[in-house]
């Protein structure tokens, strides 16, 4: 039977009272403020079957044991005197500290407790881990210092697998000669040694060792110096009362750390119990009482709260040494509450004897003894400790969940950002926000088409690598007109946006980018690097590529969009482009007019468009002119045998909202009336649309009925994709003895194409064209030069080559500008560019401010109103088995060449 010790219950009661830690603050409560656990001794003799009971009770503490080591302080110094006789008593007793706080952080590190109680000594592990490095008594040098950082680096690769795994030498073989020697280089060496020097400055352990209290003197300051003194403390300047104290210090914050209560570390809640450290037998001849006065030191020196309980045992003649009153078990104010009242008014004046708390142990009760049974039942309850329970959001469960639920936020999140990332891209043409364009260009779904503007590059999803070269040199030009403006203040910034039907009309596929497109484009470009060019004065150029879909469709949005851009950037003054004569180009012109932007079109030609605008201007002639100019030409062929009737065939577009077709359709009938030619009218349904007009045949079908009269005329005023369709029929059916036809200014778009022009090798046809037949890259005009230097691939040294003019408009409505700017900073000196004032200065461009330009002179003078140019170039192009045009005659202005035909109607009145 165990004996059983008198008043054992109440020391049990005090024993699980003071491993038992509040749930919010630290011991004790009752005492708020003054968070602190005693050092308690039990005095008294026969204590070893007493010891075997506490750790009985501490072991099988409910719901969890409380990490606990008893330590036997005899046998323990003796194996000190026994391996260490070498060393000096003090040095003994440093060895002694050493090994019992090992046992103690092995213990409390261990699995025991649970693997979420484990304590991580990394502090102490260092501490300990330099002073068992050497033995040696010699003075540190740099041999001393550069062995003692190789070796914890090597300690550190050791103690992390994944550096462990590089260093390791089956590592080295498996990937030498199989990997590149930088990267052999760099993970087997470089990386590590990096992570080592950072973490030698990063690292908790590190930090904390050279900001702790004790052995400060002397420090050179780094952590390799202060290390290095660890590694041979003894060779004759080191206190060993100093590295016992950095070693408890060491061991007590690694304690603090891990009970250290944070919302985010549930291990911290989860310690319901405090380390307990029993110390069993100590004395002076031991050395234990030296050990526990140390740690009571270090306590009262640093002034922190140490989650653990030291218990020391000592029989009656080792404690009559101390002079501190031994409490009774059977006090009315139990020691505790004796001690408690002690700390309530103790203040800041508490010396290390001041957490000694020592209490008697009554002898066992003998055999017999009257209280025996009673006691034995009280002790045997008192025994069965019970400490808290972790709180319910600490617990496995609600981490497991609280894991799950942000794992499921994270995922939801992330998930969240890539569904909006991917509306984001889908509705911005693939772009990722951190596209310089992603915020101006839209994904139609609708017609699949990419629209927007688009200044640093993006070319708008299409496949024509020649189109995506053109912006990117334009992209590029824009950077160094920035940088250009940056550098020289006099010359201010000015931006014009291209706004052009970038790929194939409404019937056509709308990914497939028409050249005609990107020779305007590449036309703009070229002015735009002759404005930048060394030596140029006046302002400097930015051009904005705008894309407003297929037949000009999106016209409008693209037109808001620009009109946003406005409030943000200031330099943007003026439109060109706006291809194509419908009604959404009619939609467009409206929008980029209550945006307050004046507009100099390239192509478009239809009569009407400058009635709905005063800010709208062209390149171009209009339709009536182009009318006048065919009817001529037919008269001449007439006359000359060409065409045997005086009768023309005129095929038209019967969609009404072309306004290209529509007017030029009724201008050729008046023309050609007014020249006594018979006008028979056709109209065909565009394209594949011959749903949309019911009982109107297509362009294929009305092809058939040209060979029908192969004497008659016939003349197309449609678009050059319907123009294909006719000539199709043509082909198949009249053979080579097809009737004259002429096509309206719209069929240069088939013209410029080379891949689509050679489709048809045995016809010839002729077809208007707003532009002379210069164009060749080989020619000494501006244009063409420049396009020589920016865009090689444009001009192949081959017979094919031909380029329709679009450029050739293009560079003109750019320059047109250019003519207004100049007039603006000559005659206005420091005038800010505005868009009103460019509109202003638009209208001198006339008379001896004319510009005589690559298409021809572009004259704002007459009774045209100032916005179409007075007696504007049309050249007459003929397409036959060579495949490439050449130009037949021309009519208006082209300043220093060949004069004008001699069958072209009158000058515009008004023409200079």
């Amino acid at each position: 039977m165990e004996p059983v010790f008198a008043h054992a219950d109440k020391l049990f009661s005090l024993l699980n009272r003071l491993v038992r830690r509040p749930r919010k603050g630290e011991l004790p409560p009752e005492v708020p403020d003054r968070d602190a656990i005693p050092v308690l001794g039990l005095v008294g003799d026969r204590q070893d079957r007493l010891v075997e009971q506490v750790r009985r009770a501490l072991g099988e503490a409910q719901p969890r044991r409380v990490p606990h080591e008893v330590i036997a302080m005899d046998e323990r110094w003796d194996e000190v005197a026994g391996d260490r006789a070498d060393l000096a008593p003090d040095w003994q007793r440093s060895e002694l500290c050493r090994r019992v706080l090992v046992q103690l952080a092995q213990e409390y590190s261990s699995a025991r407790g649970g693997h979420d109680r484990r304590v991580r000594f990394r502090r102490f592990g260092l501490v300990n881990w330099l002073l068992e490095m050497t033995c040696t008594d010699e003075e540190p040098d740099s041999r001393h210092d550069q062995g003692m950082l190789s070796r914890l680096r090597d300690r550190e690769f050791e103690r992390r697998p994944v550096l462990g795994f590089l260093r390791s030498p089956g590592t080295e073989v498996a990937l030498q000669g199989k990997v590149p020697w930088w990267a052999y280089v760099f993970g087997l060496y470089v990386l590590p040694l990096m992570w080592f020097r950072a973490w030698r400055v990063l690292g908790s352990e590190y930090r904390w060792l050279l900001r702790q209290p004790y052995m400060a003197p002397g420090d050179p300051g780094t952590f390799a110096g202060f290390a290095l003194r660890l590694t041979q403390p003894r060779w004759g300047r080191e206190d060993p009362d100093q590295v016992v104290k950095l070693m408890i210090n060491a061991f007590l914050e690694d304690l603090r750390v891990a009970y250290r209560r944070r919302l985010w570390r549930r291990r911290a809640a989860r310690r319901t119990a405090y380390c307990v450290a029993f110390l069993r037998g100590v004395s002076d001849a031991n050395r234990g009482r030296a050990l526990v006065r140390s740690f009571m030191e270090v306590r009262r020196e640093t002034g922190a709260f140490d989650p653990l309980l030291i218990i020391t045992s000592c029989t009656e003649d080792e404690h009559d040494h101390e002079r501190t009153r031994v409490r009774s078990l059977t006090e009315e104010l139990t020691p505790y509450e004796a001690w408690c009242e002690r700390l309530r008014s103790a203040g800041r004046s508490r010396g290390a004897d001041f957490w000694y708390l020592p209490v008697r142990v009554p002898a066992p009760l003998p055999e017999g003894h009257p209280d025996l049974e009673a006691q034995n039942e009280c002790t045997s309850a008192a025994r069965r400790f019970t400490v808290g329970r972790p709180p319910a959001w600490a617990g496995r469960a609600a981490t497991t969940g609280a894991v799950a639920l942000a794992l499921a936020l994270v995922v939801g999140g992330v998930g969240g950002m890539v569904e909006r990332d991917g509306r984001w891209k889908e509705a911005h043409c693939g772009l990722a926000r951190s596209h310089a364009d992603a915020a101006t260009v839209t994904w139609q779904k609708k017609t699949g088409e990419c629209v927007g503007v688009a200044s640093h590059g993006f070319a708008f999803k299409a496949d024509d690598r020649k189109l995506d070269g053109t912006l990117k040199v334009i992209a590029a030009q824009n950077r160094r007109a920035e940088k250009i403006h940056r550098m020289s203040r006099n010359r201010p910034l000015v931006t014009l946006v291209h706004v052009s039907a970038m790929f194939s009309s409404p019937d056509n596929e709308p990914s497939e980018a028409l050249s005609y497109a990107r020779e305007q484009l590449q036309g703009v470009a070229s002015a735009q690097w002759r404005q930048l060019g060394p030596g140029v004065r006046g302002p400097v150029l930015r051009i904005l590529p705008a894309n407003a879909g297929s037949g000009m469709r999106y016209g409008t949005e693209v037109a808001a969009m620009v009109g946003g851009m406005m409030e943000s950037d200031p330099t943007i003054v003026g439109v060109t482009g706006l291809d194509e004569s419908r009604q959404a180009t009619i939609r467009t012109i409206g929008a980029l007019t209550r945006a307050g932007l004046p507009m100099v079109a390239t192509t478009p030609s239809a009569d009407t468009l400058d009635d709905h605008s005063p800010l709208y201007h062209q390149v171009s002639p209009q339709n009536w002119r182009e009318a006048e100019v065919a009817a001529a030409y037919a008269g001449e062929l007439f006359k000359t045998g060409k065409v045997k009737k005086r009768e023309v065939l005129v095929l038209y577009s019967a969609d009404r909202s072309d306004a290209y077709s529509r007017t030029l359709w009724e201008d050729v009938r008046k023309a050609f009336e007014g020249k006594d030619f018979v006008v028979t009218p056709r109209k065909f349904a565009p394209g594949s649309r011959t749903d949309a007009f019911s009982g109107t045949p297509g362009a294929n079908s009305v092809g058939q009925d040209v060979c029908h009269d192969k004497k008659r005329m016939v003349f197309f005023a449609g678009r050059s994709e319907d123009f294909e369709d006719v000539l199709h029929s043509v082909d198949s059916i009249c053979g080579s003895s097809e009737p004259f036809i002429l096509g309206g200014d719209d069929v240069a778009r088939l013209g410029a194409d080379a891949a689509r022009r050679s489709a048809f090798h045995r016809l010839t046809y002729d077809f208007l064209d707003f532009t002379p037949n210069t164009a060749s890259c080989d020619g000494s005009g501006n244009l063409y030069s420049t396009m020589k230097e920016l865009f090689q691939e444009e001009c192949p040294p081959v017979a094919t080559t031909y380029l329709d003019g679009h450029a050739a408009l293009a560079f003109d409505a750019v320059s047109v500008y250019l003519r207004a700017f100049s007039y603006l900073m000559e005659k206005a000196r420091g005038m800010e560019l505005t868009p009103h004032a460019v509109w202003q200065a638009l209208g001198t461009v006339h008379g001896d401010r004319a510009l005589d330009g690559e298409s021809g002179v572009v004259d704002f003078g007459g009774e045209a109103g100032g916005h179409t140019p007075v007696d504007k170039l049309i050249s007459i192009q003929r397409v036959d088995s060579n495949g490439l045009p050449a130009q037949r005659a021309y009519c208006g202005r082209w300043t220093g060449k060949t004069p004008a035909a001699h069958w072209c109607p009158a000058s515009e009145a008004g023409a200079s």
